[in-house]
């Protein structure tokens, strides 16, 4: 019975690291699509202003069309969704990589058979990075500006 109560506690842990990794790549794909489709639609902005404004020859055609062009690209929500996409993708996978260590222990710690001696490395692993993490954060050890 010890035993079964054991694995169900490494299996939470490893759910839980695992969980919070996500959730932690989720929040800043959150962040970073903002950010990246707010530039992306800006930068739309500014090319299809230069298009519409420049004119290769004097013409009342062309320069209907441009302006046309200009209206649709200002009104069109691709730009923005682009950069909302991208955003969210760049933000999800540096996040991920950021974070490779706990998600990998803690991937570890539940794909592992269970009472085994790997399952119990990887939480031991789990458990060693939490405490390292929580020291690290609340001795401000991972400030890099230090004032001497």
């Amino acid at each position: 019975m010890a035993i079964a109560l054991k694995n169900i506690l490494i299996k939470t842990a490893g759910a839980g690291g695992l969980g919070l990794g996500v959730y932690d790549a989720h929040s800043r794909a959150r962040r970073d699509s903002i950010r990246y489709g707010k530039i992306q639609m800006a930068d739309s902005t500014l090319d299809a202003w230069l298009d519409a404004n420049r004119l290769s020859k004097e013409s009342d055609v062309d320069n209907m069309l441009k302006r046309g062009a200009f209206k649709w690209r200002l009104d069109s929500p691709l730009a923005k969704m682009w950069g909302n996409i991208k955003g969210y993708t760049a933000g999800f996978c540096s996040s991920l990589a950021d974070n490779v260590v706990p998600i990998g222990l803690s991937a570890g710690t539940l794909m592992a058979k269970g009472g085994g001696i790997l399952q119990k490395i990887f939480a031991g692993g789990l458990g060693i990075y939490g405490i390292y993490a929580i020291i690290k954060a609340f001795t401000g050890m991972d400030r890099t500006n230090k004032m001497n």
